[in-house]
């Protein structure tokens, strides 16, 4: 056993040093290569690199993108990197697999943003965390009848000198552990050469990108590699049709039925989230009101020309089924989903070999989330029989 073991780290050295021997041959090639250059006076370029250890390590996100490709090529290593720099693959100067972490100052830049433009992502209950799992104790509340509110409390009326009969809360546990949504981007050496450029593009698409990918695992995850959605959430209610409902239609009733099983303090601040082919529909809602006609609208408008139900604002999203098909239309409180996430935040990365034939330098960036709605299961109220929720669809039709 010891004598395999000596003999696999044998091999190994002698690979590492074969790789690097490799290495050293290509730089030799390339210094005879400019050495000719210059005893032919063929032009050529020395990049003289200012030391700004001292100063703001990094003018933009571009600026930085910039310096690791120098270095990367060898048109001139900035010391800048090495204040900050975090090997994934690549040395200071060379590297089969290079590549240098985002400086940290730019890295909460993209998380921010993100969370701004994410029409979800800014409305649930975000947590961060610095380990890769946390346990929160829920109330395991189903019912609001006697007995059951806050799991198993109850309250008597007593006589005096009676005692009434002890009752405690029910709790459960909701345990989520990081999951994994990264985005890759390619930035061609023209774009490069405008930093600023470079900055605004590559922050645009990763921004887009996890948006996009995590705040659909809110709306339909299915919980084994990615968040649970609210779709498949064990307290979410759906709603039935009407008896004799056409195929991908809304109606005044069916809006009504769903808003009737929202529970009393989700309803200032829950959302319409829907597909976009839903709107002509609603658009035409109204209530009939007898002989004298029709009503106003089920549906108005804001001072600022966007779309209400109920005075709760209607959300397109691309998440949301196709008219007709299940989860075209939720009403969602968000704030009751729990949202994990990484504390480090987005994490980043490049390199210029993965395409480096097609004169492409890749992106990378990396974000850590997790999440599932928190109630339990649907809530029967104290008075009547239809359960209620923070999170409910219409039937497919």
């Amino acid at each position: 056993m010891v004598v395999r073991r000596r003999g696999a780290a044998r091999l190994a050295r002698t690979a590492r040093l074969a790789e690097i021997d490799g290495e050293c041959a290509r730089w030799e090639a390339q210094f005879e290569r400019e050495r000719q250059d210059v005893a032919s006076g063929a032009a050529s370029r020395v990049e003289t690199v200012k030391d700004l250890a001292a100063e703001k390590p990094w003018e933009s996100l571009g600026h930085w993108f910039q310096a690791v490709r120098r270095a990367a090529v060898g048109g001139g290593f900035d010391p800048r990197l090495g204040l900050q720099a975090a090997g994934t693959g690549m040395n200071e100067a060379v590297g089969v697999d290079g590549g240098f972490a985002v400086p940290m100052q730019y890295a909460p830049g993209i998380e921010k943003t993100m969370y701004t433009v994410g029409e979800i992502l800014s409305r649930v209950d975000v947590r961060s965390i610095d380990g890769n799992a946390i346990t929160y104790n829920v109330l395991n509340e189903t019912s609001r009848a006697d007995g059951s509110r806050r799991g198993a409390v109850a309250g008597y009326w007593v006589d005096e000198g009676v005692a009434p009969t002890a009752s405690s809360i029910k709790l459960a546990k909701m345990e989520l552990k990081l999951r994994k949504v990264a985005a890759l981007g390619y930035m061609t050496d023209e774009l490069q050469e405008d930093a600023s450029a470079l900055s605004g593009e590559l922050e645009s698409a990763f921004v887009e990108e996890l948006t996009f990918k995590t705040e659909d695992a809110i709306y339909r995850g299915g919980g084994t590699t990615q968040p649970i959605g609210f779709l498949n959430g064990p307290c979410l209610v759906t709603v039935s049709k009407e008896t004799g409902q056409a195929a991908d239609t809304i109606l005044t009733t069916n809006l009504s039925k769903m808003w009737a099983r929202l529970p009393a303090r989700s309803k200032k601040q829950a959302v319409w989230l829907i597909n976009v082919d839903c709107e002509p529909q609603l658009d035409e809602l109204t209530l009939p009101s007898g002989t004298a006609g029709l009503q106003p609208r089920f549906v108005d408008y804001d001072s600022e020309g966007l779309l209400r139900i109920k005075g709760r604002p209607v959300i397109a999203v691309e998440y949301a089924a196709g008219i007709g098909d299940l989860g075209d239309i939720a009403l969602a409180d968000l704030s009751q989903y729990r949202l994990i996430r990484k504390a480090s935040g987005v994490q980043t990365a490049s390199s210029i070999h993965v395409r480096f034939t097609q004169g492409e330098n890749t992106f990378r960036a990396i974000y850590r989330v997790d999440g599932q709605p928190v109630p339990r299961a649907a809530i029967t109220p104290f008075k009547g029989s239809a359960t209620l929720s923070p999170f409910v669809i219409l039937e497919a039709r």
